[in-house]
């Protein structure tokens, strides 16, 4: 019988990618325009990309490139997963038996991913871009060739970091029960509100507003 795991908290996706700097700038430019502080107009810039996708594309167009949502851009990087915390809960399916798990004891194995794995794909006229949403629900694992008893020592989980992407969240990227890698897919979720776009210059630094609107 298979072994099925599901970890129920925050299910985020995240995708680095890479927009255009002059469409960057008119988005900026025209929140800055119509809000008189940095953090509406933060708020507006993140509403334009995120949700409005008729003024996104017009700006597009007048900086010379498409504009289909910011799920179809180009995914340099590409993540869904449960974000690893103290809330994070692994409900196991066993033989007809249910056992609940804390992550706070389960073993891990780190994973970074970093900006010079991107940046090479970003052009002259780009910038890194990370974006993304976050889901309350769950993210289920299966090993479909278990045989034996569930012993939780030997269950253990790959977190991936994204430091260099300004985004702290660590996230389970892989299971592993006694060294065997389980499969892995989204399950239920509801409520997707969206995570805060992070700009990256060719160097590795962060930018803001006043980077587009000098």
């Amino acid at each position: 019988m298979p072994l099925v795991i599901r970890a129920h908290g925050d299910i985020e996706q995240v995708l680095v990618t890479a927009l255009h700097k002059n469409f960057v700038s008119k988005v900026f430019r025209h929140c800055w325009g119509k809000n008189n502080t940095p953090y509406f107009a933060g708020n507006c810039f993140k509403g334009v990309l995120y949700f409005d996708e008729r003024m996104a594309a017009a700006f597009a167009r007048e900086s010379g490139v498409e504009w289909n949502g910011w799920l179809a851009l180009p995914k340099h990087l590409h993540l869904i997963a449960a974000v690893f915390e103290s809330g994070l809960e692994l409900s196991v399916s066993c033989r007809g038996r249910e056992i609940r798990l804390g992550s706070s004891g389960l073993d891990t194995r780190a994973r970074t991913l970093t900006f010079s794995a991107v940046a090479g794909k970003i052009g002259d006229d780009q910038v890194t871009a990370l974006l993304g949403s976050v889901d309350k629900g769950a993210m289920v694992f299966t090993l479909a060739d278990f045989d034996g008893e569930f012993e939780p020592d030997k269950l253990s989980a790959e977190v991936t970091r994204l430091d260099d992407f300004f985004f702290e969240d660590a996230l389970v990227t892989g299971l592993f029960y006694d060294g065997r890698e389980m499969s892995m897919e989204m399950g239920d979720s509801r409520g997707m509100s969206m995570i805060d776009p992070v700009l990256i210059d060719t160097a590795g630094q962060r930018l803001d507003m006043y980077d587009f609107t000098a």
